[in-house]
């Protein structure tokens, strides 16, 4: 019998990091990029998305050349709404991290919502030779198909702790993928399971915004 994970209070932990991201700044500080993105990726992680795309704007505002490599500014774009922004920044991102799966999905994804999810198919990101389990299952789910490939990667992993990560992020693509392709009830049940998981790094608290998000957005028969 596996022990119990212990429960972990997420709220404590992520008003702690931007406590610490807030006192990092240092207002006299011309040029402080690294420190707003602390900020911004803090906010962010906590669910406080109007709040951390602020932070991103000024850190491009004060080191343009950073915008392709903010990521997490292009999902804070995706849950604000702003699908057309969100899906420019995830090309963007492409330019200089050409081989990342999840990048094309979260383009993928912006482009569904900005438009429709064949317009999404057609546009589809190349991201070769992504070598995470199961990010090669990932892309080739994108263009339509089932979780078949997905499953079976993740079953076939012998390591606890591979296995438990690869299980969270294909939760977490088959529901990003339900959602783009209008599966609300799909949607919500993979991205709560991908939001249990008791990992605590960048991408699992995305998950946890991203089941909030879905939740609070369903109509009352979809919750």
């Amino acid at each position: 019998m596996n022990a119990q994970q212990p429960s972990i209070d997420h709220s404590a932990r992520h008003e702690l990091a931007i406590e610490r991201a807030q006192s990092n700044l240092r207002p006299d500080d011309s040029v402080a990029t690294n420190r707003l993105v602390a900020l911004a990726d803090a906010l962010l992680r906590a669910g406080k998305v109007n709040e951390s795309i602020p932070h991103y704007e000024k850190a491009i505002e004060q080191s343009p050349d950073t915008r392709p490599y903010l990521w997490q500014y292009g999902i804070a774009l995706f849950f604000a709404g702003r699908f057309d922004d969100g899906r420019e920044l995830f090309e963007a991102h492409r330019r200089v991290n050409p081989n990342d799966v999840e990048n094309a999905a979260w383009h993928f994804l912006c482009e569904a919502k900005a438009n429709d999810i064949e317009s999404a198919r057609k546009l589809l990101l190349p991201a070769p030779g992504d070598r995470r389990v199961p990010m090669s299952e990932i892309l080739d789910r994108l263009p339509g198909g089932d979780a078949g490939e997905i499953e079976a990667a993740v079953k076939a992993i012998d390591r606890p702790a591979s296995k438990q990560s690869a299980r969270f992020y294909a939760d977490l693509y088959l529901g990003l993928i339900a959602d783009a392709e209008g599966n609300p009830a799909d949607a919500q049940r993979l991205m709560k399971r991908a939001g249990e998981t008791p990992m605590t790094h960048y991408m699992a608290d995305v998950a946890r915004v991203y089941a909030d998000h879905l939740h609070s957005s369903a109509k009352p028969d979809e919750r």
